[in-house]
């Protein structure tokens, strides 16, 4: 398996948009992100993943004050796609930020594996910093395995952590139902509503909207 690491850095003040696509155009194996944030600095991470294999981390190492980091991320999976996601927050200076939203659609017997860690050392007072993974499974066969981790060494924080793994909603399929939509419609329109607004990139948005037709 290919083993590729990018290391970036996100100076003083400065603001990153990074969206990442990877689809089955692109190879698989392993990738490993790597953000380092000055005093200040803003970065936002904005991923895609469409019917690939892939072993993914992300890590964002807030190491200046006032740092910002957003992680959005959406998966798409089908047949017998396997995808595993590693997501480290990391605050070592105080005041920092960080928010994570991951969400996922599983469908055939793909499965999805998702840990996510956020860590504030102890210096790193005033933090603030939430995690959220959401997945809709598709079918019997589908699973996805969410773990979420709070290492927190200090006290003055605000630390937020959550995950939940279901079905489309049956009252809401039986309410679009009555209405004359059939089924297959009515999960589309449910899957528009769990991934609306997700992404700024107008890219993966179209990217997204294709998925789930």
């Amino acid at each position: 398996m290919d083993n590729t690491r990018y290391e970036v850095t996100v100076a003083e003040n400065e603001q990153l948009n990074y969206p990442l696509l990877i689809d089955g155009n692109t190879s698989d194996g392993a990738q490993h992100y790597c953000f380092y944030l000055e005093c200040n600095a803003v970065l936002v991470v904005e991923l895609l993943v469409m019917r690939s294999d892939v072993h993914l981390t992300i890590e964002c190492i807030l190491r200046g004050q006032g740092a910002d980091a957003r992680i959005i991320g959406a998966y798409g999976l089908h047949t017998s796609n396997k995808v595993q996601i590693y997501t480290r927050q990391h605050h070592q200076a105080a005041h920092t930020r960080s928010t994570l939203m991951m969400k996922g659609v599983v469908y055939d017997s793909a499965q999805a594996y998702y840990h996510g860690t956020i860590r504030v050392e102890k210096d790193a007072y005033g933090s603030d910093a939430s995690q959220e993974n959401k997945n809709m499974l598709m079918s019997n066969s589908a699973r996805a395995v969410s773990e979420p981790c709070l290492e927190v060494l200090t006290n003055d924080v605000r630390c937020f952590h959550g995950s939940a793994s279901g079905r489309c909603d049956a009252e809401q399929l039986f309410y679009c139902a009555t209405r004359g939509i059939d089924e297959k419609k009515a999960r589309q329109l449910l899957l528009r509503a769990f991934f609306a607004e997700l992404f700024v990139s107008e890219t993966l948005n179209d990217k997204l909207s294709v998925l789930i037709e």
